[in-house]
């Protein structure tokens, strides 16, 4: 070590035992410092340690008195008279929480694959999409059924259902209705994984009643949302349902998302109040269900026949009245619905009634003037179209006669019109 570090410093090494004569002086000097810095070192080495011993007698004192304070907390902790937290137990489910606890049996998940076309600049070209949807089990003549969304299963192959305890069985179609958005599967699964529902009368909602939707958003299965009746009797654009309305339909405040359709809305008694069908895209708090007195009127068919082909059909089509609309026929009447169109030997245009003859621009849309302004049905008061085509179909069935009471040329008449069937 010590040829390699002076080599470093470039220095001839002489033996100790052969010192140059003419470097004692020089050599003493170098004793003398390397004496001194011998005891400064040691002295300081000392006195660190000496500090180091020091500060860790410091710690422990510190550390005992530490020990001490807190042992006498302790002491006075315990003569305290201390009050527990108090811990809720819930001994009684919340109606939502019972609810869920009796109905989610019931709900099922509903997969296929839908044939779709697709045309692109090679042409058209047939593929399979895998579809997502939901379904509850109800009873009818002894048997159990799955319903759900037409849309859900519209020209799909290899169906099946999964039930709450996670058991999946293939499924066929034995009936739907797309002007309804509703259909009706048959379940090749045991008799232990049916939970049948129970259907309430939907036409005693009350807007603000407080409903709940259960179903498989986005594959979450039996995800519950809670919502109210925000109102009833709207009618929604579907294009399941094209190029008809569908009418009737419950609004609901009830978080529905893709995955929800076909799954029961449901009132706080456990019985359906609607089937979850659609929503607006972009929105919150914007949903729509099929009402389930519809579903109950069409269920027998359904079953029995693989259809339902009652719809009733009077071959016009209506636009709301507003106070434009009024300025421009220079009438009073500011509610109702206009007749604008009136097919040609339709059940409308056989019984009398009339449509525009003037096209004009009303409030940005154009729009024909002149025809007969509908402003009751049976009897009962027309506000606008929802209200109108939501009686409509709610209330009549092909075959059936209604009295359609009009304001014409500043008198009221009464026209009685036969409903037809809807074309397909």
């Amino acid at each position: 070590m010590t040829y390699t570090r002076d080599l470093m410093f470039n220095q001839t090494i002489y033996p100790p035992s052969q010192p140059k004569p003419s470097n004692r002086l020089f050599l003493a000097v170098i004793v003398l410092i390397a004496l001194v810095a011998g005891f400064s070192v040691a002295y300081l080495a000392f006195n660190f340690e000496l500090t180091g011993v020091r500060l860790q007698e410091q710690k422990l004192e510190n550390e005992v008195s530490s020990l001490e304070s807190t042992q006498a907390a302790l002491v006075k902790l315990a003569s305290l008279q201390v009050q527990p937290i108090q811990q809720v137990t819930y001994t009684t489910p919340s109606n939502y929480t019972q609810l869920y606890q009796e109905t989610v049996r019931s709900v099922v998940v509903v997969m296929d694959e839908q044939i779709s076309t697709v045309e692109s600049i090679f042409g058209s070209s047939v593929q399979t999409v895998p579809v997502l949807g939901s379904g509850f089990v109800v009873e009818y003549n002894n048997s159990y059924y799955v319903v759900t969304n037409d849309h859900v299963i519209a020209n799909s192959t290899n169906i099946s259902v999964t039930f709450y305890d996670g058991n999946s069985y293939p499924a066929q179609v034995v009936g739907a209705d797309r002007f309804s958005d509703i259909a009706v599967l048959k379940v090749a699964a045991p008799l232990s994984e049916f939970y049948p529902l129970v259907l309430a009368n939907s036409s005693q909602l009350q807007v603000g009643q407080t409903v709940v939707a259960i179903g498989n958003p986005y594959g979450l299965a039996s995800t519950l949302t809670v919502g109210v009746v925000s109102a009833t009797n709207r009618v929604i654009d579907d294009p399941t349902a094209n190029p008809y309305p569908i009418a009737g339909v419950i609004q609901t405040s009830a978080p529905i998302n893709p995955g929800n359709s076909g799954g029961p809305l449901l009132d706080l008694a456990g019985q359906v109040v609607g089937v979850t069908t659609a929503i607006i895209a972009n929105s919150q708090g914007l949903g729509f269900a099929i009402p389930s007195n519809i579903l109950a009127r069409e269920l027998p068919m359904l079953i029995t026949t693989g259809e339902y082909n009652l719809h009733p059909y009077f071959g016009f089509s209506v636009v709301s009245m507003n106070l434009y609309l009024a300025q421009a026929m220079n009438v009073s009447l500011t509610h109702g619905v206009l007749v604008e169109q009136v097919t040609p030997n339709g059940p409308a245009a056989k019984a009398g009634i009339r449509g525009g003859t003037i096209q004009e621009e009303v409030y940005g849309q154009q729009v024909l003037l002149g025809g007969d302004i509908i402003v009751a049905v049976n009897g009962t008061p027309v506000n606008d179209e929802d209200s109108l085509l939501s009686y409509l179909e709610l209330n009549v069935m092909a075959g059936q006669s209604v009295v359609f009471t009009v304001y014409r040329s500043g008198e009221y008449l009464n026209i009685s019109v036969t409903a037809g069937y809807r074309p397909s």
